[in-house]
């Protein structure tokens, strides 16, 4: 009984599904009856393979190409115009026609639909032919019939306009197909010379008359110069090439492009001479002459080998004729995306190699055989970024030389920058694969010499590079100099130069007292001082300590402290800098840090209250009793100043990277920190 059921609801459901199909192939809605009301032709584009138009300019045969590209077969051999094309066809496929009554208005001849004063042919799977013939009396209106029928119709005048256009109206008027992206070599020859550039891995190169990398922008430009104006006219009479310059063209750019068999050649000529207007006869009225500076040409002549004919094109094609290789130098000291280097390398004489990589999304030093340790990662990204966007200054040299003239013989620094990979591929094995390796010579003032290993040409780079390749390992420590936890801070000393040290304690309540004396303490100065020593920052490193030359000899705060597990430490405050930091050592830590003024104020601030004076009451002080006497408490020493002649003679230092201080202290303790700008 189901299985009957079943094939019973089978049948209903294939019945309704056959119905429906009919219904919907033999029924049309609303919507299709109005699209296809006053449709005569349906046409389809993509079947159409060829168009011949016949209007009183003659017959012009359209071909489309294996390619899908309208090409123009007659009377002249061209580009069709693609938007010219597309819009014949919008307006074929967009035709609406109203039929004239038969008897009414005239016959084919009267209607002009013999032959019809315009003709358009589709050839192709479903070949048509329209006969485009007088206007009606109603405006905008023409007579129209399909070929092979009587029948007279009423239509826009649209498409007749478009099929009453000429050979040159049809024509492309850009004046190559050529992109940029398709172009994989250019070769200009001029007056001045001649020189190529090519494409290689999506990046220019110069390869003539030198070798060298090249602003790929630039050629794009150069290129899009080239093959993209716009055709004014084209000259119909071409045998005499000598009358348009092109017999010795004074600039030939050759193109070579992937999918295109031959190079396409193109030819700058002459100007094209402004034509004076013919001469006013003396009854006639004259005009105002032009003046000399109106009369200068605006088009040129030019012929492309991909293409017949002559053409004028805007005079700003002439700027081929000034194109030099020095104006499509890559002006870049390298080539390289940051983000592919995952190692920056330097090496100088006398100093240990730094290789700093990337660990994440931050830096550190990598050692033989030795963990690896934090970096000053702010000044890493910033090299990098100076590497990879710094302009040259100049081109000094297309061939290096001389390299003991430029200093490059025996180099201050080399900067290798390098991808990193844990596994080889079938080309490479796994470690560095280094990118790019700078070449720093000799410098001198704002500016020095630089090479690139791999190319041959010498450039002058602005001597702030120099600044920031550090070439003492202390200078790339981190900036976090020491993190403790503050109340784990049990006793410290403050020796300020010029007064005697104080020793302070905490007591039983966890605030700080003078271990020796009297005096109250400033438990404010005194939390932004231990504050500051528990979560100390630098600025930047000045590197190696110089005693000295830093004033750490006779420092000016020295601050040692005991924490709760009987370990001490020692901070010693030397010279500040003519940015407001200050040269500064910690006992344990290799090498000399910046010190920022918040944090100077913080650890030089006065730690003991100054008592108020005792109201007075207007009696009279005892017989033979001194007045009371207040204890002068210590007072800060005043931030050094270094006159100008006390600085020391040295060899300059890379200037260093600086980081603003963090605030670590009660907000009623500390003053707003700010940022401070180091030199060494």
């Amino acid at each position: 009984m189901k299985t009957r059921n079943t094939l019973v609801l089978f049948v209903l459901l294939a019945g309704l599904f056959v119905y429906l199909k009919w219904f919907d192939k033999n029924f049309e809605g609303t919507d299709a009856k109005k699209d296809k009301k006053g449709r005569v032709v349906q046409i389809d584009r993509d079947s159409v393979t060829s168009v011949t138009i016949r209007n009183s300019e003659g017959t012009l045969q359209l071909t489309k190409s294996p390619d899908g590209n309208w090409l123009l077969d007659s009377p002249v051999k061209d580009r069709v115009d693609s938007l010219a094309i597309s819009t014949l066809f919008t307006s074929l496929e967009s035709l609406r026609m109203d039929a004239v009554p038969a008897g009414k208005g005239g016959t084919l001849e009267t209607f002009g639909l013999t032959k019809g004063e315009v003709s358009i042919r589709l050839n192709g799977k479903n070949p048509v032919e329209l006969l485009i013939g007088k206007d009606t009396a109603v405006e905008g209106k023409v007579y129209m019939r399909v070929e092979g029928k009587d029948t007279a119709y009423v239509a826009g005048k649209d498409l007749r306009d478009q099929g009453a256009k000429g050979a040159k109206d049809w024509r492309d008027h850009k004046l190559s197909d050529l992109t940029a992206t398709q172009v994989n070599k250019v070769g200009i020859k001029t007056a001045k010379g001649e020189f190529e550039v090519e494409k290689t891995s999506n990046h220019w190169s110069l390869t003539k008359p030198f070798k060298g990398r090249a602003d790929d922008q630039k050629v794009n430009d150069l290129i899009s110069n080239a093959t993209t104006p716009r055709i004014d006219e084209f000259v119909a009479d071409t045998k005499d090439l000598a009358s348009f310059g092109l017999n010795e063209p004074r600039a030939t750019v050759t193109f070579t492009a992937e999918g295109v068999k031959d190079p396409v050649i193109l030819q700058i000529g002459n100007a094209k001479k402004i034509e004076k207007p013919a001469e006013k006869k003396n009854d006639e009225k004259k005009e105002p002459e032009v003046p000399a500076a109106a009369a200068t040409p605006t088009h040129v002549y030019v012929k492309l080998s991909s293409r017949d004919g002559v053409f004028t094109v805007p005079v700003a094609i002439e700027s081929l004729l000034e194109a030099q290789p020095n104006d499509l130098r890559d002006q870049n000291i390298m080539r390289v995306q940051s983000d592919m280097v995952d190692r920056i390398t330097i090496e100088a004489p006398g100093r240990e190699k730094i290789v700093l990589g990337r660990s994440g999304e931050e830096w550190v030093r990598k050692m033989d055989k030795q963990p690896d340790k934090p970096a000053n990662g702010g000044a890493a990204n910033k090299l990098l970024t100076h590497l990879t966007t710094m302009k040259v200054a100049r081109f000094v040299a297309d061939v290096a030389g001389d390299a003991k003239q430029y200093g490059l013989d025996a180099p201050v620094a080399t900067v290798t920058l390098s991808s990193y990979s844990t596994e080889g591929t079938p080309e490479t094995k796994p470690g560095d694969r280094p990118l790019a390796k700078l070449i720093l010579g000799k410098f001198e003032g704002a500016a020095g010499y630089a090479k690139l290993d791999e190319e041959p040409f010498i450039v002058a780079v602005p001597a702030l590079l120099l600044e920031e390749v550090w070439t003492d390992p202390l200078q790339w420590q981190e900036l976090k100099v020491q993190e403790l936890k503050a109340e784990d801070v049990t006793s410290f000393d403050v020796t300020r130069a010029g007064q005697p040290t104080l020793t302070f304690d905490r007591d039983k309540d966890k605030k700080w007292k003078l271990a020796k004396g009297d005096g109250t303490v400033s438990q404010g100065a005194a939390e932004s001082l231990v504050n500051t020593l528990a979560n100390l920052h630098a600025v930047g490193w000045a590197g190696a300590t110089n005693a000295a030359e830093q004033g750490l000899d006779k420092p000016n705060v020295t601050v040692t402290f005991t924490l709760a597990d009987k370990k001490a430490g020692k901070l010693s405050v030397g010279k500040n800098t003519p940015e407001e930091t200050w040269n500064t050592t910690l006992d344990g830590k290799p090498g000399t840090f910046l010190l920022s003024k918040p944090d100077f104020d913080a650890l030089n601030a006065s730690l003991i209250e100054v008592p108020k004076p005792a109201a007075s009451n207007g009696a009279p002080n005892a017989p033979n009793t001194p007045p009371p006497t207040v204890p002068a408490p210590p007072v800060a020493v005043p931030a050094p100043t270094t006159p100008p002649g006390d600085t020391p003679a040295s060899a300059p230092k890379p200037k260093l990277i600086q980081s603003p201080p963090e605030d670590r202290s009660p907000a009623s303790a500390r003053k707003p920190a700010r940022d401070a700008k180091p030199k060494p």
